[in-house]
């Protein structure tokens, strides 16, 4: 997974995640870049870590849930809300 590091809101994304994991978000970002989603399994009930590894291993799953209404207005509440902590 390659993260766009031009993107400003990756960043505020990977820090507000990693906030919640305990994790360093540079961390966080060389883990997911490398395919590595120990940090955030780990921290998930299993049942949702299942699904979430189901998404991973299957782009276009992942493709058409994020391209849901529902998906897109959760994306967009998580950025506001990122940069309301700004």
């Amino acid at each position: 997974m390659n993260l766009d590091s031009n993107n400003p809101n990756v960043a505020k994304l990977l820090t507000m995640v990693g906030k919640r994991l305990g994790t360093d978000p540079n961390v966080l970002r060389q883990q997911l870049e490398n395919g590595k989603f120990d940090a955030v399994l780990q921290k998930m009930d299993p049942g949702s870590a299942s699904k979430l590894q189901q998404l991973v291993n299957n782009p276009t799953l992942a493709q058409q849930l994020i391209s849901t209404p529902q998906a897109k207005k959760v994306l967009q509440d998580v950025l506001n809300q990122a940069n309301q902590q700004k």
